[in-house]
């Protein structure tokens, strides 16, 4: 029986399955892809690049105003 409306109360149904869960968003799945494939893409792009030494540049010591050497000890 209720408090508010003195009839008695009727036995909620079983709840159905909900659709909005976010297994069922495509946005999500895209939004799982997406990530996947940037990481994939980073990893692919380290491992390309430990295969290949920089080679040095020819500078003259400084770069943009900056030297290269450290400078007599004080």
């Amino acid at each position: 029986m209720s408090i508010t409306s003195r009839t008695a109360a009727t036995p909620l149904a079983a709840e159905p399955q909900r659709r909005g869960s976010w297994y069922t968003q495509p946005v999500v799945w895209l939004g799982i892809g997406l990530f996947a494939a940037t990481i994939a893409g980073c990893l692919w792009l380290i491992v390309v690049s430990a295969r290949y030494d920089d080679q040095p540049l020819p500078i003259d010591g400084r770069v943009f105003g900056v030297p290269t050497q450290p400078g007599p000890a004080r």
